[in-house]
């Protein structure tokens, strides 16, 4: 990511109301360097083709950035930083068939995602923290009378690292588990790091980590052998036995470390000494000695990138089939904001104007636009990876990083695009109606487009909403976009200010996009979940006649008819101070879809802070609530393992799964059950 600079002028830029907070601790341990670093404006505002780097053009690349930036007087003072933000099968030999279960809710069909609790058969499997700053998995068994059995605890190595979970991701056979975390290593308090969280007096450099699990035996796992390499994880996501990663890595430069009394002369040199090693990421395997995570002719580069920002997207592919973990990776000279996988493409999104940190506001320079990158999934080609096509489109992807791969979308050789066009927008819903919000664009792609250049294979813009022939905007003047789901030729979006009017897309026409129809009612949704039957459930919160937030919110919509949408309930649970799982993490959310009489039954359950009066009396547990199809109503069920608190608690970590006539939680790195 990078920040543009054809302009002094910053406006403050929104983020969800649950981010506020998180965004600022963020900023507050923002990664130095890259993300913030200027840019050169492209003239010609394209994104265009991508070139596999010969021997030394991945080491000029950098130099020339860096002569930019000393040009600009960025080397000098000791560095240039800016605040960048940057289902598992049944084992064999089960001597009975498993209990049906819930599995981690995801994008897309046939891709999976990293979640913090699985479960393989009659044995659960939860990944949490220990007291140490590493990570411990949890097996326990689920008995025939719907009881957990004693845990067992295996610790996960970590070396002299702190590990942040990120999840587990299954073997599609069911007999191993790959631990994904996020890695932080500590290093001296006087290094300079582009690529470290600031942490006085100390600095944490970024890394990703993966350890393999064997759950032949389910109930007894088995640590094996790990990886570690450097970079930031941007996501995780599996197709098939291939594990994607994509990290970004802002390599430790000694001409940005140079002390601020540095000459020019000592800045040249320093330039000029660069080398591809000095650039690349490294690789560890079970901790052993550090070795190049690629090379540097695996990397593309991009001429029409005008970034000055020295930073890698690294995107590896690991063999969940070997217990070694082999890996192949490919790198594009540039940074990477969102991942969206599909079963054949992966696509990779940037926005080029960063949001930075000023008087405690995200802030960033117009115009706002997003570099959007093709690759097919080629296991039997080069790295793994072939580069397909790139397009720029306007707007930026949103301030919610969990969230913005559901505003991509792939469907029949297109590629649908929802971005956010304004140059200012909401800090929270409490700014509705005192700041404009950002409007909304959708443009659609054409993937694998004929009309491709020679040299770029480039995409090509299929269509924009809104255009000359629709020109009406996305959501009521004064509203802004919360949550966007795509699902087939349709799309779904919610926009707020005092009302939440949910828009269905018609995009079954890819040349002429449009809203079908809408409906009203208080509130927002952030999440909106497809449901059989033309039923979708949104997921958000309450509003007064003011705007004001309050309490979480359950809606279920009739969307059979496109252009005539319906709610057919809404319920309110807690007043304002209320704040669940899903707010937090994607995963949040726990589902599992049983047949019934007429249709199907899904049951739903949700962690949960709950304030019973304003800011007040807040209990903690998980809420259930089932929807049914045939009868299309939602039911609130009970609050499980209610506790009272006298305030928040971080709930990113909290999850939910059905297993049998059970539900089970993990919250405070234990699991509980309760009957349904």
């Amino acid at each position: 990511m990078s920040a543009s600079t054809n302009s002094g002028f910053t406006r403050a830029l929104p983020v969800s109301p649950r981010l506020a907070l998180a965004a600022l601790l963020a900023l507050l341990l923002a990664a130095c360097g890259g993300g913030g670093e200027p840019t050169t404006p492209d003239p010609e505002g394209r994104a265009g083709a991508l070139a596999a780097a010969r021997p030394g053009e991945l080491a000029s690349w950098a130099q020339g950035r860096l002569r930019a930036l000393d040009a600009q007087g960025r080397l000098a003072g000791g560095g240039s930083f800016g605040a960048g933000l940057g289902a598992a099968a049944p084992i064999s030999g089960a001597v009975a068939a498993p209990p049906p279960s819930s599995r981690t809710l995801v994008q897309e069909d046939g891709v999976d995602e990293a979640d913090l609790l699985r479960s393989s058969g009659s044995t659960l499997h939860a990944l949490t923290r220990s007291a140490d700053g590493g990570l411990v998995l949890i097996a326990q068994s689920m008995g025939a009378a719907g009881r957990l059995g004693e845990p067992v605890h295996v610790p996960l190595a970590r070396d002299d690292a702190w590990l942040q979970p990120e999840g587990l991701m299954a073997r599609s056979d069911g007999q191993a588990l790959v631990a994904v975390s996020r890695r932080q290593e500590a290093l001296a308090g006087s290094a300079l790091c582009p690529d470290c969280v600031s942490i006085a007096p100390m600095w944490l450099k970024q890394g990703v980590q993966l350890q393999h699990i064997d759950t032949r035996d389910a109930a007894r796992p088995v640590a094996g052998a790990r990886l570690s390499f450097e970079g930031s994880l941007v996501d995780a996501r599996r197709v098939g036995d291939t594990l994607v990663v994509v990290a970004v890595h802002r390599p430790m430069l000694q001409a940005q470390a140079l002390p601020a009394t540095a000459t020019p002369g000592e800045r040249t040199a320093a330039i000029a000494r660069l080398s591809a090693d000095e650039l690349l990421p490294r690789l560890r395997r079970n901790g052993g000695a550090a070795q190049p995570l690629l090379r540097d002719t695996d990397c593309w580069l991009q001429p029409d990138n005008g970034s000055l920002a020295v930073q890698l997207t690294t995107v590896t592919l690991v063999d969940l089939t070997s217990p070694d973990l082999p890996q192949r990776t490919r790198c594009f000279a540039g940074g990477t904001e969102a991942v969206y996988l599909t079963t054949r493409n992966l696509w990779l999104a940037t926005t080029r104007s960063t949001p930075l940190m000023e008087s405690f506001s995200l802030v960033a320079v117009p115009p706002p636009r997003t570099d959007v990158h093709q690759f097919a999934l080629d296991p039997t080609g080069t790295g793994g990876l072939a580069w397909r096509g790139s397009a720029e489109v306007e707007g930026h992807l949103g301030w919610d990083s969990t969230r913005m791969s559901y505003r991509l979308s792939e469907h029949e050789g297109h590629l649908r695009v929802l971005t956010y066009t304004g140059n200012e927008g909401w800090a929270t819903p409490a700014d509705a109606g005192a700041r404009r919000p950002s409007p909304a664009r959708l443009t659609v792609l054409r993937a694998d487009s004929a009309a491709a250049s020679a040299n770029g294979r480039t995409l090509s813009t299929v269509s924009v909403l809104p255009n000359e022939r629709r020109p009406a905007a996305i959501g009521k003047p004064g509203e802004q976009v919360y949550a966007v789901r795509f699902v087939g030729a349709r799309g779904y979006v919610v926009t707020f200010r005092r009302i939440d009017p949910l828009y269905v897309l018609d995009l079954a026409d890819a040349t002429d996009p449009r809203v079908a129809g809408e409906v009203e009612l208080p509130g927002y949704a952030e999440t909106l979940l497809p449901l059989p039957e033309g039923l979708l459930l949104g997921l958000g919160r309450a509003a007064d006649t003011e705007g004001r937030v309050q309490g979480l919110q359950l809606t279920l919509f009739d969307v059979a008819d496109a252009t005539a949408p319906r709610v057919l309930r809404s319920l309110t649970l807690g007043e304002a101070g209320s704040a669940s799982a899903l707010e937090q993490s994607r995963h949040g959310l726990a589902m599992r879809l049983d047949a019934a009489p007429g249709g199907a039954v899904a049951r739903l359950a949700l962690p949960v802070v709950l304030s019973q009066g304003p800011f007040s009396g807040f209990q903690f547990g998980l809420q259930t609530f089932e929807v049914d199809t045939a009868t299309r109503s939602l039911v609130l069920r009970d609050l499980k393992g209610a506790t009272a608190g006298t305030g928040h608690r971080a709930l990113r970590e909290e999850r939910a799964l059905l297993m049998g006539a059970q539900v089970v939680h993990l919250r405070e790195g234990a699991l509980e059950a309760y009957d349904w």
